[in-house]
């Protein structure tokens, strides 16, 4: 199975993803193809944004939280529904 990210390594030796901005293990003992652009990446730019992104995301979920309060979740209903719809079942 080929894997293909892009992004950016930091001082660190960590490898940034650029879509989803977050750390990419590569596995061990795994053959790694690296191609180094001679493109310089604004990283300031990219904690700020992944801040915003983060703070919204931390809104939705309070919202979500309130909406949700007091409701119980019946996860195996949802399933079986979700496989009635597809004609699983």
């Amino acid at each position: 199975m080929i894997q293909a990210y892009q992004g950016h390594f930091q001082e660190n030796g960590q490898f940034i993803s650029d879509t989803d901005n977050i750390v990419v293990k590569i596995p061990t003992n795994r053959r790694v193809i690296i191609n180094i652009l001679d493109e310089p990446v604004e990283t300031e730019v990219k904690v700020k944004q992944s801040k915003e992104e983060i703070t919204k995301r931390q809104e939705m979920v309070k919202l979500l939280k309130g909406c949700l309060a007091g409701c119980e979740v019946d996860l195996k209903q949802i399933r079986d529904e979700r496989i009635s719809k597809r004609g699983l079942l």
